[in-house]
């Protein structure tokens, strides 16, 4: 995690230095914070102070949203925005993502090998209010898929861009990859604590999201987003895992450079 802030400030100093020209990017830049539940025993919320940066270089495409890159597939004119690049996967338990340094105190962890982060082929699909998103690991890691659709209508649309957003959709994981996250085998099966081993099967996860985003001048704007998510039973019922659901929130506050 450390690593991947510093590349962001080396960027985004770049960028406010002027080596990077206005006339081949689309930049909006920023910082927020994030908040929020994970699915392990007795762990505590996590929460970060990040950067924001969204860029877009002609058909490229990187930023927070975007995994590693994105390349888009479609023209401009097409109704659907298709776009293909690689992301780094990491849900498991000790993730980079987990911004806090203190883990779960949860005896069931002690001894626990976490599955290792992975980098995955993205596949990205827009078509008005619907996204979709499909991934699968490329660096023979888990093996595994994993799929989202989400719908966000706008409920109201004020005269200064002013939107309120309201949806949801489902995520979905593999057999291979939920079990990579939330199965228990190998040198991992240690009933002692309380690991016993256990097979995850294929798992669906359904969200419900709430969206603002509040321009407040020219090129500042506020994005704030709350998302809920409930566990399918194969990922509840993994010795690992202690609640129903996790729920998510992302503040940031950006500026439209160029």
């Amino acid at each position: 995690m450390k690593n991947y802030l510093f590349w962001i400030t080396v960027f985004l100093y770049l960028v406010s230095g002027g080596w990077v020209k206005a006339d081949n990017w689309t930049l909006s830049v920023g910082g927020g914070a994030i908040v929020h539940e994970t699915p392990w025993k007795d762990m505590p919320v996590q929460y970060a102070v990040l950067p924001y940066i969204d860029a877009e270089y002609g058909r490229w495409h990187f930023g927070m949203q975007s995994g590693i890159f994105q390349y888009r597939l479609s023209d401009e004119q097409w109704p659907v925005a298709l776009s293909a690049g690689l992301d780094y996967r990491d849900e498991g338990y000790d993730s980079m993502f987990n911004f806090n340094d203190d883990l779960s105190d949860d005896p069931v962890f002690d001894g626990y090998h976490a599955p290792d982060g992975e980098v995955a082929a993205r596949l990205d699909m827009n078509w008005q209010h619907l996204s979709a998103t499909v991934s699968q690991d490329v660096s023979d890691k888990s093996k595994g898929t994993s799929a989202s659709l989400l719908y966000m209508y706008p409920v109201y649309q004020g005269n200064r861009g002013v939107q309120v957003k309201l949806g949801g959709g489902f995520r979905w994981l593999s057999d291979k990859y939920a079990d990579y996250l939330y199965g228990i085998n190998g040198d991992n099966i240690n009933p002692a604590q309380g690991r016993f081993a256990y097979q995850a099967d294929a798992a669906t996860n359904y969200q419900a999201s709430v969206q603002l985003i509040y321009p407040f001048a020219a090129q500042w704007a506020v994005n704030a987003q709350l998302t809920h998510e409930r566990l399918d039973d194969s990922i509840k019922q993994s010795p690992l895992v202690d609640v129903t659901s996790t729920t998510q929130f992302m503040l940031f506050v950006t500026y439209r450079k160029f």
